[in-house]
């Protein structure tokens, strides 16, 4: 459920190495790159499959770029990541990621500069199939996505229980539900997972 536009210097790069920079920015790549020794990723595969169909990497070449103080010797990457407003709280996941992905690929790698915008779609602007989708309807859609129970947490995370991503214990969201504590990405995936689990009155 991403758009990435990454735009690199026109003729810097030959077709097969821009091909190259797109693999690697998709969501399978950027969201099993570890973090500080912890994996972020949906280990569902219905919910990895999910989000491979509604995505898509995008590589533009634009005729003029100027960037501030000449081009100099450093090679310049912009990328912008198109996410659902609430996935905005995934931003720092995601500039590392990506920032991570270019410089590694490229040649020059410190002389790199990556610069990563990270742009929330307002609630009511997601569009599939000519239908407006909110949040809950995106977040139903990946739960209903989910082809297993959930995964076994590795010791010091928690599996969302929604999305299926792994989540450190120390930035996870936390619910505590009949004495059993959850954790998850983001505020959304809790507030979506106490409506559906909350008692009945």
């Amino acid at each position: 459920m991403l758009f990435i536009e990454l735009f690199v210097p026109k003729g810097a790069l030959s077709l097969q190495e821009r091909e190259g920079l797109a693999e690697r920015l998709t969501p399978a790549r950027l969201f099993s790159a570890s973090e500080e020794g912890t994996e972020h990723i949906a280990p569902d595969s219905g919910v990895g499959d999910l989000f491979a169909s509604l995505s898509h990497v995008v590589v533009h070449e634009p005729e003029t770029w100027i960037a501030a103080g000449g081009p100099g010797e450093r090679r310049h990457f912009v990328v912008n990541v198109h996410v659902a407003a609430w996935a905005r709280e995934m931003g720092e996941h995601l500039i590392a990621a990506i920032t991570r992905e270019l410089v590694e690929a490229d040649a020059r790698g410190a002389e790199t500069q990556v610069l990563v915008h990270v742009l929330g779609v307002p609630e009511g602007g997601y569009g599939i199939d000519g239908r407006m989708r909110r949040s809950s309807d995106l977040l139903e859609m990946i739960e209903q996505a989910r082809t297993g129970s959930p995964a076994e947490a590795p010791p010091g995370t928690f599996v969302d229980p929604v999305c299926g991503a792994r989540v450190p214990v120390e930035t996870a969201v936390v619910l505590e539900r009949e004495g059993t504590t959850y954790g998850f990405c983001c505020s959304h995936c809790r507030g979506h997972f106490a409506k559906r689990s909350a008692p009945a009155r």
